[in-house]
């Protein structure tokens, strides 16, 4: 059985599973339960000093594109949509911090790091809360720079609109509140960032300069969803959401923050199973927050994740998690890269598997492919798109490399030579 310790930047975890910020741990008893599922670490619901946001909105959930089975109730889809409306903390930070105190020992018994995470207005404010959660027994912080979004046209003054996604919007707001606790704070904080902000690598060396031991990649974006039979927005309008299909964006940023700047990145936001966290892991994320899954799946499936993770690790013959941190990463081609080593490709057909569906054809649209009886490719206008072979679905079609540029580009322009730009075509090559 392979080693599942991971870094966090100064922490070290029994595994990269994380709790996200979220109703999972939000009471004691919940805190608890997460440690006993085998989480190896779990970042506190969030509370937060604005007024509003420990009241409204009120809880509701709204899965999308989620299939059911009723003859096997427990098999989770991995594809859906989540939307929610949701509270942070119902308890104010400063008796927050008593469910981390009663918590707090319960996780160091049992190796599991807890993060307590908590947005404030002002400065006074943030120190006030950074050091009663550090004296009740958190291993780090997690500053939510990222939710809640503030309560604009409820609000009681415009310093109750300075919470939660503004530092990410305002980053030099947010540089001053890390500047500041790192010199009075012992434990590493963590920043949280909302993915609705911009330039997350230039952020992210301004937290982790400023003494940010890591951040966290994202929580839910602004989204919106319309039910068509009814014509209402789900949830009541725009509202934050996830699901697989911002897995990619998130990862972009995670491998691009990861490589640019020195500090540890915990990633979320479109993780579902334990692919997702070996994934991430890949691409340069030093462990993985699940918050909407837990809730949908139930904590049995952290277990079970434990044990995928496990097994693919033996699979492949990795003896620790850490072996397969920032594998894809190194491995990411920049445009020079796609010039000087990627070469230009045709596709041909194994006429053994062919079936001669015409699935192929329908999809190419660099009029590559013909028919008689079974699917022909022609060559001098193949563009090596490769979707062909992708679509097909008895994988009849392989892709080659050319023996050179010049051909790979007469057949992008095949279509109309006459339009091509200098040096395309030439006598000898224009019927190659």
């Amino acid at each position: 059985m392979a080693d599942l310790t991971t870094k966090l930047g100064p922490l070290t975890l029994k595994n990269p599973l994380v709790a996200g910020g979220g109703p999972p741990a939000g009471t004691v008893q919940h805190i608890k339960n997460c440690v006993d599922s085998g989480l190896g670490a779990i970042v506190t619901k969030t509370a937060s000093t604005v007024w509003y946001l420990q009241r409204y909105p009120r809880p509701y959930y709204r899965l999308l594109d989620y299939k059911k089975d009723p003859q096997h109730p427990y098999d989770d889809p991995k594809d859906y949509f989540w939307m929610h409306r949701e509270h942070n903390s119902c308890y104010e930070p400063i008796p927050f911090a008593e469910i981390i105190r009663e918590a707090a020992p319960y996780c160091k018994e049992h190796d599991c790091k807890l993060i307590g995470s908590f947005s404030c207005k002002t400065l006074a404010e943030w120190e006030q809360i950074a050091k009663l959660y550090t004296e009740a027994g958190c291993d780090a912080l997690e500053l939510n720079f990222c939710c809640p979004f503030p309560p604009e046209g409820l609000s009681k003054s415009e310093q109750d609109n300075h919470v939660g996604i503004y530092y990410t919007m305002h980053p030099e707001a947010a540089v001053e509140v890390v500047e500041h606790l790192k010199k009075i704070i012992p434990i590493p904080l963590f920043v949280k960032m909302n993915p609705d902000g911009s330039n997350f690598v230039g952020v992210a060396k301004m937290l982790s300069d400023a003494g940010a031991a890591g951040v966290t990649m994202f929580a839910n974006n602004k989204t919106m969803r319309v039910n068509i039979e009814t014509g209402k927005p789900e949830i009541y309008g725009p509202g934050p959401g996830t699901g697989t299909g911002m897995k990619p964006i998130s990862m972009r940023w995670v491998a691009e923050v990861a490589t640019n700047v020195q500090c540890a990145v915990m990633a979320g936001r479109g993780a579902v199973d334990w692919s997702d966290c070996i994934e991430f892991m890949m691409a340069g994320a030093d462990a993985v927050q699940y918050c909407s899954p837990l809730m949908i799946r139930g904590l049995r499936c952290v277990p079970e994740m434990l044990r995928e993770i496990n097994a693919f690790l033996d699979r492949k013959g990795y003896k620790r998690i850490e072996d397969v941190k920032h594998i894809a990463r190194k491995q990411i081609y920049s445009n020079q890269d796609l010039v000087d080593k990627v070469k230009p490709l045709y596709a041909s057909v194994d006429y053994t598997k062919c079936i001669g569906c015409g699935r192929c054809q329908h999809s190419c649209f660099y009029d590559a492919i013909s028919f008689s009886r079974k699917a022909v490719i022609r060559k001098k206008n193949c563009a090596g798109c490769t979707l062909c072979s992708q679509v097909c679905p008895v994988n009849a079609i392989y892709m080659t490399e050319r023996e050179d540029d010049r051909s790979h580009f007469q057949a992008l322009a095949s279509a109309h030579p006459h339009l091509a730009p200098e040096g395309f075509f030439d006598k000898e090559g224009e019927d190659a």
